[in-house]
C-alpha cells in the first residue's frame, strides 16, 4: 500500500509540474511572448504558483487510491475521488488568491471541469490497463 501511495504522490508531482510548464507555454503565447508574461510575476510568485499546481495535482492523484478498493461501488469511488480533488482545488485556489467569495460559483464550475478532466484521464488509463490484462488472458486461453 505504501508503494502505491508513493507512486500516486510521484504521479501527482509529475502532473503538477507538467501543468505548470504547459501553462507557461500557453499563457506566454497569449501574452505576447515569454518575456512579457514571465516578467509579470516575481520569483516568489512563480514558486507559489508551481507549488499550487503540484498540490492541486496531488489532490486528484492521491485520492485515486480509492479505486484499489474492490468492495466499493465504482460510482461511489468516482464521487469520493472527484469530491476530494475538487475540495483541494477550491482550498488552494482560495488561499492562493485566485478566487474571491463573489466569484465562487464560477470557480466551482471550473473545479468540476478540472475534476472531470482528471477523471477521464484516470478512467482511460484504467481501461487501457484492463484491456491489456484481458488480451493476455485471452492469449493464454487460446494457447492452451
Amino acid at each position: 500500500m505504501m508503494k502505491k501511495l508513493f507512486e500516486k504522490i510521484r504521479f501527482g508531482v509529475c502532473i503538477g509540474c507538467f501543468g505548470f510548464v504547459a501553462m507557461l507555454y500557453i499563457a506566454s503565447a497569449f501574452a505576447g511572448g515569454a518575456n512579457a508574461f514571465i516578467g509579470q510575476k516575481t520569483g516568489e510568485e512563480w514558486l507559489q504558483l508551481a507549488t499550487c499546481f503540484i498540490v492541486i495535482a496531488e489532490g486528484f492523484s492521491v485520492p485515486s487510491l480509492i479505486y484499489e478498493k474492490e468492495n466499493i461501488a465504482v460510482s461511489l469511488k468516482i464521487l469520493i475521488h472527484m469530491i476530494a480533488g475538487t475540495i483541494v482545488f477550491l482550498f488552494v485556489s482560495y488561499f492562493a488568491g485566485w478566487i474571491d467569495t463573489q466569484s465562487t460559483v464560477v470557480y466551482i464550475l471550473i473545479a468540476i471541469g478540472v475534476a472531470a478532466f482528471f477523471w477521464v484521464l484516470y478512467m482511460l488509463a484504467f481501461k487501457l490497463q484492463a484491456d491489456r490484462i484481458n488480451s493476455k488472458i485471452k492469449e493464454r486461453q487460446q494457447n492452451k
